[in-house]
């Protein structure tokens, strides 16, 4: 799972998470900010190709590495 959060005064205000694809807002500033994120297709897409970059594409490398340490 891919989560990428967004702090304000080290208060989590919004947050987007691969498993249900969207941004959601835990403060009124961060449901506005997770409101107009979601309202934009190309933010939305770009979490999503940043999921498969960071996630899909590292993580087998990273899981083999980790194998012929242990």
């Amino acid at each position: 799972e891919y989560i990428r959060s967004v702090y304000f005064n080290k208060l989590e205000t919004a947050r987007f998470s691969s498993s249900v694809e969207k941004f959601v807002g835990f403060t009124e500033q961060g449901q506005k900010y997770a409101e107009d994120c979601n309202s934009d297709a190309s933010i939305v897409a770009g979490m999503r190709a940043t999921k498969e970059i960071v996630c899909q594409h590292y993580s087998q490398s990273i899981y083999d590495n980790a194998l012929t340490r242990s």
